[in-house]
């Protein structure tokens, strides 16, 4: 006796809507996933085109990530109906579901700080493109003095972790080349410290010193003037440059969505950060950057909400833990990571070449990963449970 398949339509074949399709065993669920356009990608690699000039690919065919019986559609979505069940594609064409999952991503505004487009256009940025990440790297190698200016813009961004990663990287790009004495760097942030969780800035703040590397607290970008190459705070100050790059702010995806109410101002889905369901609603669901849920945008997150929503959709009492695991590249093939959970604040997790190694390992598994969960999960399960920040807690104070 066959049963009828749950239908689940999957909107983002990033790596938290491929890991979650991939999970959903093929006798019980009819699945689809809808992309507007057809590549997967690793988008943290975009660090290391922009300040180390790699040329790995960081982009593969979403078909070729996805189990044989996962449906992929390419076309972009104009409207998601939370009260009458469908997705509507952009030729119009409405497709019904029992269940919707929101793995849009997120995108980048540029129009939040007058002169961002601009800049971005001159020297580039890592949390948008290829193009805009070696843009980076050929600003790094046009200059031979004068000072970087590396920005966070105020608002949600991709990887916590990553503004500084990229400041170190400069850091060890021009010292490298001889250059170090020639180049200032500085590193502005509207954060009142350069790492917002304090465990790990009390790493951080120190490591910036013992590298000359210049940084400002409590400034939050207001504009940006290209021709002067002038950089104004809110606050007041002027940070002049020969060269910016600034991480610019993401908000969500431009679907519209009814009701309108289940986003939040910078278009975020909000839902409930234990299970993922977006909110007033038991049949959709958001996973990844495209949540407003007060957890890091990182891969790491998708990978985890995931696993939480293939197992409620399967019946199952799962429920998030808040858990972070970014990896945190300092340069000089070293690294840490940054792990915490909603009970547990970040840990102060030991700098060094080990950790750095695991960052590799992670980028080097990353489509396996995806395509073969019942392979890597119980090995991901152990390694998440032998890090768990409750047990960390206690041996990195």
């Amino acid at each position: 006796m066959s049963t009828v398949k749950r239908r689940v339509v999957i909107i983002g074949g990033g790596t938290g809507g491929a890991m979650l399709a991939n999970r959903l065993p093929k006798d019980e669920f009819e699945v689809t996933i809808i992309d507007k356009q057809p590549y997967n990608h690793f988008w943290p690699w975009l660090l290391y085109i922009a300040f180390r000039g790699s040329r790995r690919p960081i982009k593969r065919e979403i078909r070729s990530v996805l189990k044989p019986w996962v449906n992929f559609i390419q076309s972009g979505v104009k409207a998601v109906n939370l009260q009458d069940r469908y997705v509507e594609l952009d030729n119009g064409k409405r497709l019904e579901y029992d269940y919707v999952v929101i793995a849009t991503g997120a995108t980048v505004d540029y129009s939040r700080i007058p002169g961002l487009d601009k800049v971005t256009e001159m020297f580039g940025n890592y949390h948008s493109n290829e193009e805009n990440a070696w843009r980076v790297w050929q600003t790094l190698n046009s200059m031979r003095e004068g000072t970087l200016a590396i920005i966070l813009a105020p608002g949600a961004y991709r990887c916590p972790p990553s503004p500084l990663e990229g400041t170190f990287l400069a850091e060890e790009f021009f010292r490298k080349r001889g250059l170090r004495d020639k180049v200032r760097i500085v590193f502005a942030t509207f954060y009142p410290r350069p790492y917002p969780a304090e465990p790990m800035n009390e790493l951080i703040e120190p490591l910036l010193k013992e590298r000359g590397i210049e940084y400002i607290t409590f400034y939050t970008l207001d504009r940006i003037d290209p021709e002067k190459r002038v950089a104004y705070s809110m606050e007041g100050e002027e940070l002049k440059f020969d060269a910016a790059i600034v991480i610019p702010p993401h908000v969500g995806v431009d679907i519209k969505y009814v009701p309108e109410d289940v986003l939040d101002s910078d278009r975020f889905v909000q839902a409930d950060k234990f299970t993922n369901r977006v909110k007033g609603f038991d049949d959709a669901f958001v996973i990844g950057d495209a949540s407003a849920l007060p957890v890091a945008k990182t891969g790491v997150t998708a990978h985890l909400q995931a696993g939480v929503v293939a197992r409620i959709l399967q019946g199952e009492d799962a429920r998030n833990t808040g858990r972070t695991n970014c990896p945190f590249d300092v340069g000089y093939g070293l690294g840490t990571f940054v792990i915490s959970d909603f009970n547990n604040p970040a840990i102060k997790y030991p700098i060094n070449r080990v950790n750095h190694l695991f960052k590799v390992a992670f980028a080097a598994t990353y489509w396996d990963m995806i395509l073969y969960p019942e392979l890597w999960d119980p090995i991901f399960e152990a390694y998440f449970e032998a890090t768990e920040p409750a047990k960390l807690r206690h041996l990195y104070r």
